[in-house]
C-alpha cells in the first residue's frame, strides 16, 4: 500500500479528526478541502503531515479531484450529492457519513460499476449497522434485531441529560422524521420518540426509544430475513419526556429554527462522552425463545493515533461533518465515526475491500475490525466477546 491519494471535502469537525487520523500513516497522502479559509485555519494546529486546499467561488469540484484516488464526503447533508457527482466525474473512489440521499443515489450507482463506494460510514449509520450484521450472521435464523446507539456525556449536567455531542440540526432530523424499519420482514416507516423501553447497562439505567436516520439502507440487515428490525437510540432516563415537552406541548416541532436555537444556546458542547452500541437479536431454537446482546462501549481517544501526537486537543466545535473548526477536543462518537471510516479506507488501500461496487457490511470481518489500530484503542473494554 502505498501513495494513496485521499482528499476530504470539509474541514469540520468530522472531516478534520478523519484528516489527523489518516496523515499519520505514510502511506496516504491526504488533503483537506473547504471553501472557508477560517475552517482550515484549524488545521494549521497540525503536527500530522496533510495539505490544505480553498476551493474557490465557481471552482468546478470534479476538477479538483483529478489524479486522486478516494474523496470524502466530510459536508453538510444538503451538500452530500454534490460531492458524490463530483466523484462520478472524476472517477474516483467515494465515502461518505450518512444515509445515502435520492439526489446523490443515481451517480453512486454509476460511479459503483468502476470504483468502491462506501456510503454511510460513520457510527450510525455505519459501525451499527456493520456490527447488526455479524450478529445476524452469527445466530441465524433471526426472528427480531433491535440496535440501539447513544452518544451520552459521561457525567450529564442538565435534566435533559445531554449535550452537543453531534450536531443539532442532525439532532432534531432524528427526533422530528420518519424512522425506516422491518416489520413482518417488510420495510416500513415507525414514528420517532415512540417504542419506548427502560434498560440498565453495567448498573447504569437509560431509556431508548425510536428515532430517524440510524438504519440508512435495509438491504444489509434484510438478506438475513429477520422478521422485524428496529432503531433506537440510547438517553438517560427523563430525556424523552422532556424533548416531547419541547416539540409537542410548547409547538417547536413545527418552529425549527427556535428550537435549534434554544438547543444550541442551551446545551453544552460535550467532549467527555460515551458511545454505547448495544445489539440485541431474538429467535427461536425449537419452541425455546433465545435472546443474545452484545453491548460495545466506545470512549474518547486517548493513544497517539488520535491524541496530541496528531491534533493536540483539537478536533471540532459543532455543526456535524460539515461545520466546526477544528479547535475542540474530539469526543467518543466523532472518534469512533472517524475511525470507522480509517479502518474501511485502509482495507480499500490495502486490498481488502472491493475497489468496485457498493460496500458490502456483511462481508467485513468485524473481529479485525474491533482490535484493529484505529477502533481498538477507543473500545473500553467491552468487546470480551468475538463476533
Amino acid at each position: 500500500m502505498s501513495g494513496f491519494n485521499i482528499s476530504i471535502v470539509g474541514a469540520g469537525r468530522v472531516g478534520t479528526a478523519l484528516a489527523v487520523l489518516l496523515a499519520q500513516d505514510a502511506s496516504f497522502r491526504v488533503r483537506v478541502l473547504d471553501r472557508s479559509e477560517d475552517a482550515l485555519d484549524g488545521l494549521r494546529h497540525a503536527t500530522a503531515p496533510l495539505e490544505t486546499r480553498l476551493l474557490c467561488h465557481g471552482e468546478e469540484l470534479h476538477t479538483v479531484l483529478a489524479g486522486e484516488d478516494l474523496v470524502v464526503a466530510a459536508v453538510p447533508d444538503s451538500a452530500v450529492a454534490a460531492v458524490a457527482e463530483a466523484a462520478r466525474r472524476a472517477r474516483v473512489h467515494y465515502l461518505d457519513f450518512i444515509a445515502t440521499p435520492p439526489a446523490a443515489r443515481l451517480p453512486l450507482e454509476e460511479l459503483a460499476a468502476t470504483r468502491a463506494v462506501l456510503p454511510g460510514c460513520g457510527v450510525s449509520p455505519g459501525l451499527a449497522g456493520t456490527l447488526a450484521c455479524a450478529l445476524l450472521k452469527r445466530y441465524a435464523p433471526v426472528s427480531d434485531l433491535i440496535i440501539r446507539v447513544g452518544a451520552l456525556p459521561r457525567y450529564p449536567a442538565n435534566r435533559l441529560g445531554y449535550g452537543q455531542i453531534w450536531h443539532v440540526d442532525g439532532l432534531i432530523d432524528e427526533y422530528t422524521r420518519p424512522c425506516t424499519a422491518l416489520r413482518e420482514g417488510r420495510s416500513t416507516e415507525l414514528s420517532p420518540l415512540e417504542d419506548y423501553e427502560r434498560l440498565n447497562i453495567d448498573g447504569v439505567a437509560f431509556e431508548a426509544f425510536t428515532t430517524s436516520g440510524g438504519l440508512g439502507d435495509l438491504d444489509a440487515v434484510a438478506r438475513f430475513s429477520p422478521r422485524s428490525v428496529t432503531f433506537k437510540t440510547l438517553r438517560y432516563p427523563g430525556h424523552l419526556d422532556y424533548m416531547r415537552f419541547l416539540l409537542d406541548d410548547l409547538g417547536l416541532r413545527q418552529r425549527r429554527d427556535m428550537l435549534k436555537s434554544l438547543l444550541c444556546n442551551g446545551l453544552p458542547v460535550v467532549e467527555d462522552d460515551v458511545l454505547h452500541v448495544m445489539l440485541t437479536v431474538k429467535a427461536m431454537r425449537g419452541r425455546q425463545p433465545v435472546e443474545r446482546t452484545q453491548c460495545l462501549r466506545f470512549g474518547p481517544p486517548q493513544g497517539p493515533l488520535h491524541g496530541p501526537a496528531g491534533f493536540g486537543t483539537n478536533g471540532g466545535n459543532g455543526g456535524g461533518a460539515g461545520g466546526g473548526n477544528g479547535r475542540e477536543a474530539v469526543n467518543a462518537l466523532t472518534a469512533t465515526a472517524t475511525a470507522y471510516a480509517a479502518t474501511l479506507i485502509s482495507g480499500l488501500a490495502g486490498g481488502k475491500l472491493a475497489a468496485t461496487g457498493m460496500l458490502d457490511p456483511a462481508s467485513l470481518d468485524v473481529d479485525a475490525m474491533l482490535t484493529g489500530p484505529y477502533l481498538a484503542p477507543l473500545l473500553n473494554g467491552s468487546a470480551a466477546a468475538p463476533y
